[in-house]
């Protein structure tokens, strides 16, 4: 069991019960005297001052706790700085269950859980870079999250809507034509040797494997 401080905004309320999934006990501030009573922090972006400011009487400035903020896609450009802490890790409110796992593991310890892995292909999920070859793909952030969501999904077939729905949030206003430029990017990036792995699914969508 991981005991955790967390302070997360409403939207982000769904994050809970995968936390409670993953195994992490939230713990009340007032009953912690102690910070090794703490193993983690998890946050919304828009509540991290005020997380520092609560934790401020029990964290250590020269060996802060390892801090998971969630933030939405249009946060992202905001945490730049932020990303550079190695206490710290930055993930989308619309992340799976594995990715949540292994940014927690790679909190705590578990450098391996920092990568996904395909072919030659390997995605750092602390410096949110992607690399074929051990060459750097120039990726925007939302070319980096559809190519993460596919990894993570192997083999699964998915819709235009899914994709949206999934990468892009309920709150994208956007068409699944948007889904069809950043296939055909990715795909551009990916080379011509590796560009077969995202299929298109004729009238359904796309399967990447």
């Amino acid at each position: 069991m991981v005991n955790g401080y967390i302070n997360l905004d409403k939207e982000h309320g769904d994050f809970m019960s995968t936390l409670k999934k993953i195994g992490i006990k939230k713990i009340k501030l007032d009953k912690v005297e102690k910070q090794n009573q703490l193993d983690i922090v998890i946050t919304s972006l828009s509540k991290y001052g005020e997380t520092k400011k609560n934790l401020s009487n029990i964290e250590s400035s020269s060996n802060p706790i390892p801090s998971l903020i969630v933030v939405n896609n249009k946060e992202f450009d905001q945490t730049v700085d932020l990303i550079r802490n190695n206490k710290i890790e930055i993930i989308s409110n619309k992340s799976l269950l594995g990715e949540i796992n292994a940014r927690i593991d790679s909190l705590l310890g578990d450098s391996n859980s920092e990568k996904l892995e395909f072919k030659d292909l390997v995605i750092n999920l602390k410096t949110y870079e992607a690399k074929v070859d051990n060459v750097l793909l120039d990726l925007t952030f939302m070319e980096y999250e559809l190519l993460k969501f596919f990894i993570e999904n192997q083999e699964n077939v998915w819709s235009r809507e899914d994709i949206l729905e999934k990468v892009w949030g309920y709150d994208y206003f956007g068409g699944a034509r948007t889904v069809d430029v950043h296939v055909r990017r990715l795909r551009s990036k990916l080379g011509e040797r590796r560009a077969y792995w995202i299929k298109t699914v004729h009238s359904v969508g796309y399967k990447f494997n």
